[in-house]
């Protein structure tokens, strides 16, 4: 009894901690910061919390014993004192009693309420028994629908035709018949078309938006294209994610209407990616029995939460790939597309194989965890997309991981839409004929894009870095990767940090996770997962964790990433403080 009360206050302690305010909640009004002098007064306040915990955090320590000599000398109403004394003695010896019993032998004493048990399980027995029956006529009735003919094998000649009667019994009887419990209803009824007005001016009402009641005459194909778009916003990001991935236009030069190739290659894209699905649904649908299956990457209720859906899932993308591109920009990577980097033992070995080691490495500054390795003979060209995708996935299955079927599926596809530009570009898909990457790249952020500002500051400091690059050995090289490496995997870790504690959607299926394996190690169970192989912990060193560190690493997982974030908000971009 002793121990599920203290593992029900346990659970409590961690209900509490989820329910009331923590400090971490106030970090998010960040987002209501207007301004460069509010922005930077909430970094600096920020950071004096930081400072404040880590000091609170240090002068913990193991709590004093009670002097009770020294209370003597300073109360002088001893019989007060000696209550208290003696009511602490008391109270401890009374604890301690109770902590000494061996409360698992006392639980195991008591057998009574096993009557109950067993009547208990006699009534599920029986009623599993009734379910049985009840499946088992369900399915005799389902056999004996199914060998019955349809209606539509009915033979129209004959009696059939001189008889008007049956004729509409014929026609109709799908409609009206009620153990058919059709959904279809009848197209020819009144009550049909009263409904299909009222769903007309409905859809009026919601997608023009324009606070007119009067009924538009005009059927969809009489429409010009941006009235479609306007009543059908999913055709529209579907065609625009299609033209700009086909094209690397600008939105602004979205056609009128696009050409029927184009719609014939959406078409295609889009069975492809439901052939992947629907076989994925199936295979779900039947291993499981449940009552509905839904595709991957779709909501449950398409028509209420498409929209709020798709929009997550697109800021989800969004934000993950503008994290990646911060992270390329850190070591300089990117942009610098005529030279190999170079960052593990790995790549180093790969790099020099690519011409037997006759190229040569360059180092951008000892603050550059990268080294860069230019291929001796002709430049690197820029590789296709679909190369990129299957290496990269390669990459995935390799280190023991793997993207889910339908978004390598979509992956894929956009691959494929990507490079057949290159039938347009004489054989380039990114840049133009004679133009860098650097250059292509800038050409298609718009000078309004609050981003612009951030990559044309990292441009120019890229080009100064080149410019002052210098040329390593091969022997040279070699002593620098250890070092390199050790910077590469602690930039690894902390890009994790980062990740979950600047995106929303992230952080939250993480913080979810958290408290999933929190609960399981304050009952006792995560030991007994570990144990099984249904949960896997392993160190920085490969070795396996054990109970006590999974849950000290759980602890510490929100002040680390919290730590993370911090700091790499207060990180400054030269560049950007030389415009200032």
């Amino acid at each position: 009894i002793l121990d599920r009360a203290i593992v029900s206050a346990k659970m409590m302690r961690r209900g509490l901690r989820s329910a009331l305010p923590k400090r971490d909640r106030w970090h998010a009004l960040q987002e209501y910061a207007v301004g460069e002098t509010n922005q930077e007064e909430f970094r600096l306040l920020r950071a004096r919390d930081s400072q404040v915990g880590s000091l609170v955090e240090s002068s913990k320590s193991v709590p004093k014993p009670i002097d009770w000599s020294s209370w003597e000398s300073k109360i002088s109403n001893k019989e007060v004192l000696s209550c208290l004394k003696s009511f602490h003695q008391q109270q401890s010896a009374l604890l301690e009693q109770v902590v000494a019993e061996d409360h698992a032998a006392a639980v195991k004493k008591q057998a009574d309420g096993w009557d109950l048990f067993d009547a208990s399980v006699a009534s599920c027995q029986k009623s599993v028994e009734k379910s049985e029956t009840i499946l088992k006529n369900g399915a005799r009735a389902l056999w004996i629908s199914f060998q019955n003919p349809p209606i539509s094998l009915l033979s129209q000649s004959e009696w059939l035709d001189a008889d008007q009667y049956w004729q509409a019994f014929v026609e109709k009887h799908h409609f009206y018949h009620n153990h058919l419990a059709s959904a279809v209803e009848d197209p020819e009824s009144k009550d049909y078309d009263a409904k299909q007005k009222a769903d007309m001016k409905r859809n009026w009402e919601t997608f023009d938006g324009r606070g007119t009641t009067r009924q538009n005459n005009k059927l969809l194909y009489q429409r010009p294209s941006y009235e479609y778009y306007d009543v059908f916003r999913g055709p529209l990001i579907e065609h625009m994610i299609f033209y700009l991935s086909k094209t690397g236009g600008d939105a602004r030069m979205f056609p009128e209407v696009m050409p029927t190739k184009w719609f014939a290659e959406i078409y295609d894209i889009r069975f492809k990616l439901y052939n992947v699905l629907q076989r994925r649904k199936r295979q779900v649908h039947e291993a499981t029995w449940s009552r509905e299956a839904f595709h991957d990457f779709h909501p449950h209720d398409m028509e209420h939460d498409g929209e709020a859906y798709y929009s997550k899932l697109i800021a989800k993308e969004a934000a993950s790939t503008e994290l990646l591109a911060g992270r390329l920009m850190g070591n300089y990577i990117l942009f610098s597309d005529s030279y190999v980097p170079v960052q593990s033992g790995m790549a180093f070995y790969k790099a020099i194989q690519t011409d037997g080691g006759k190229g040569t490495f360059y180092s951008l500054g000892s603050d550059v965890n990268c080294l860069f390795y230019k291929p001796a003979g002709e430049a690197l060209t820029t590789p296709d997309p679909v190369d990129c995708f299957h290496s990269l996935a390669d990459h995935a299955n390799m280190t023991g991981r793997k993207f889910e079927v339908g978004y390598a599926a979509a992956f894929e596809c956009f691959a494929e839409v990507l490079q057949s530009r290159k039938q347009g570009l004489a054989g380039s898909w990114f840049t133009a004929p004679g133009e860098s990457s650097k250059d292509a790249f800038m050409r298609r952020i718009k000078r309004s894009d609050p981003a612009y500002p951030i990559f044309e500051a990292y441009a120019e400091e890229h080009r100064e870095r080149w410019a002052g690059a210098k040329t390593l050995s091969m022997d040279e090289a070699m002593a620098q990767m250890p070092e390199i490496e050790r910077k590469y995997m602690i930039e690894c870790e902390e890009y994790s940090n980062v990740l979950f504690g600047i995106n929303d959607e992230l952080a939250a299926s993480a913080k979810l996770e958290q408290e999933q394996l929190a609960k399981l190690a304050d009952v006792g169970e995560l030991q007994g997962k570990l144990d099984s192989r249904d949960l896997v912990a392993i160190d920085s060193s490969g070795a396996a964790m054990k109970t006590e560190a999974v849950a000290k690493a759980l602890e510490e997982m929100d002040s680390v990433r919290d730590k993370a974030v911090d700091l790499v908000m207060a990180t400054k971009l030269p560049a950007l403080e030389k415009k200032k």
